[in-house]
C-alpha cells in the first residue's frame, strides 16, 4: 500500500491518490486526484496507529510499505469463511464503484474518483442489482385505492386545444401529455 498519512485530510475528508515515483507507484493516467471518504472511514483512520517517524498508513512490520496486503486481505477472507481465491485488491475498486453508483452518485463523479479515462470504463459496473424488491415495495401506484379520476381528453384533443390558445382541463397533478406545453412555457 502507498498510502501515506500526508495524503489524508482528516478535516476534509477526503484522500489524495499521488504520484509516488520514488516507490513506483503513480496513479491511474498519471494524474493525481482527491476522492471524499465517508466519515466513519476517517473516524477508524483516526483510530488507527500512527508508528513514529513512519510516512505510511499501513506500514510492513519493519516500517516501510506494506507488501504483502493482498495476503492479509485473503487470510481475512478464510477467518470469515469466504473464498479466499475470489480477494484480490483491485475486487475493492469495483466494490467502491459498483457501490458509490448503486447509492446515486453520477457516473462522471464516479468516474473522476476511479481515475477512468472513458465513461464507458466507469459505466462498466453499473450492474443489475439483484436486491430490488425492497425498494419496489415502496414504489406507490397513484391511483390504486383512489377513485377513479375524472376522464380526460385524448392527448391529441388537448394538444390541439392548447395550440389554439384553450386551457387545459387536466387536473393539476397529473402528467402533462408529450407536446402539450407550448414551446417557452
Amino acid at each position: 500500500m502507498f498510502l501515506h498519512w500526508s495524503d489524508v485530510n482528516f478535516e476534509l475528508r477526503t484522500v489524495r491518490v499521488t504520484s509516488k515515483p520514488e516507490l513506483g507507484f503513480y496513479p491511474k493516467r498519471w494524474e493525481d486526484r482527491e476522492i471524499p471518504a465517508p466519515v466513519e472511514l476517517i473516524d477508524e483512520l483516526r483510530k488507527h496507529t500512527h508508528r513514529p517517524n513512519c510516512q505510511f498508513v499501513f506500514p510492513s512490520p519493519t516500517g516501510n510499505r506494506e507488501q504483502h496486503m493482498l495476503d492479509h486481505c485473503k487470510s481475512i477472507a478464510k477467518r470469515a469463511k469466504l473464498d479466499p481465491t475470489k480477494f484480490d485488491l483491485k475486487t475493492f475498486r469495483s466494490t467502491y464503484a459498483t457501490g458509490m453508483l448503486r447509492r446515486g452518485f453520477d457516473v462522471r463523479t464516479v468516474q473522476h474518483w476511479m481515475g477512468h479515462k472513458s465513461l464507458e470504463t466507469t459505466m462498466r459496473y453499473l450492474a443489475p442489482a439483484t436486491d430490488v424488491h425492497d425498494e419496489l415495495d415502496l414504489v406507490t401506484i397513484p391511483s390504486v385505492g383512489k377513485a377513479d379520476p375524472a376522464p380526460r381528453k385524448s392527448a391529441a384533443r388537448e394538444t390541439r386545444s392548447l395550440r389554439k390558445g384553450g386551457r387545459s382541463h387536466a387536473r393539476a397533478e397529473g402528467p402533462v401529455p408529450a407536446g402539450a406545453l407550448k414551446p417557452g412555457t
